[in-house]
């Protein structure tokens, strides 16, 4: 069964839709979210942080596939999904208050392979670079 996890939260995977720019894509697992950097600020004779500031925010993304949604994606790219130009993926899901949430990420392969296991069907955990996380676009 997969998972999704946004923000460091797991869904459950039941009432989860993700599609590749619109084409529906099975996957295994899908964690995404943003990250942003905090510092403290000091000040000369003290001894404790006077201030704190904010920079800049970091989008991620990773993405378990099954091979036979792979595959296809490989054949369309000639050959290698780290030719494949940045694309959209849409996450739909029904969170703990059973309201619909529509997540939309802009990313790109960053790896490509193969991992074989003993386990029934072939899958991957892909690390996307990701140029935008946008959370709750509906």
């Amino acid at each position: 069964m997969a998972k999704i996890t946004r923000n460091g939260k797991t869904y459950d995977s039941v009432d989860v839709k993700c599609t590749i720019n619109g084409a529906p894509i099975e996957v295994t697992s899908l964690t995404y979210g943003n990250e942003q950097e905090n510092q403290l600020n000091w000040t000369l004779g003290s001894s404790e942080a006077t201030s704190w500031s904010t920079g800049k925010r970091t989008p991620s993304a990773t993405m378990g596939i099954m091979m036979h949604d792979v595959t296809p994606l490989e054949l369309a790219a000639s050959g290698s999904i780290l030719d494949i130009k940045p694309f959209n993926v849409q996450v739909t899901f029904t969170n703990e208050n059973n309201v619909q949430v529509i997540d939309t990420l802009l990313v790109k392969f960053q790896k490509e392979g193969r991992e074989v296991t003993g386990e029934m069907g072939l899958k991957m955990e892909y690390p996307l670079f990701a140029l935008s996380v946008k959370l709750n676009t509906k």
